[in-house]
């Protein structure tokens, strides 16, 4: 039960902000930071911004949707591509930082690890209880 809810949570955020992307684009880009890059891309054919908003939306919604997949089915399998995106997102976010000197994301880093980390331990819950069932 616990890894259910864990995953759901997760997948339950995640969609939130792929909803957020589509409704808002410029309050959603406020909260990672990044409004003024999207009122200053793409100029007058607006395709930077289209990539922005087509990006992070798609981002969120994946994460979000297998979250809440593998949370109602009670199936790990469908964690581990949530848990690859939000884990390689904070992982490159450091690169970032350490490679091309960018400030740290710092919230938005922790946001990460702690999603990476109850999907995990979701992960884990979910094959342990069908190692006992069988």
């Amino acid at each position: 039960m616990i890894a259910r809810i864990l995953s759901g949570l997760v997948g339950a955020l995640m969609l939130i902000s792929a909803i957020n992307w589509i409704i808002d684009p410029v309050a959603a880009a406020a909260g990672l930071e990044i409004k003024e890059s999207l009122k200053a891309v793409g100029g007058e054919t607006l395709l930077g911004k289209n990539t922005l908003i087509g990006d992070f939306t798609s981002f969120f919604f994946t994460a979000g949707i297998l979250s809440c997949i593998g949370s109602y089915k009670n199936e790990h399998e469908w964690l581990y591509g949530p848990l690859v995106l939000l884990g390689s997102a904070a992982i490159f976010r450091l690169t970032a930082g350490v490679i091309h000197g960018t400030e740290f994301l710092v919230t938005a880093i922790i946001s990460e690890v702690l999603f990476a980390i109850m999907l995990i331990i979701s992960i884990n819950l979910m094959k342990k209880s069908k190692k006992e069932l069988n």
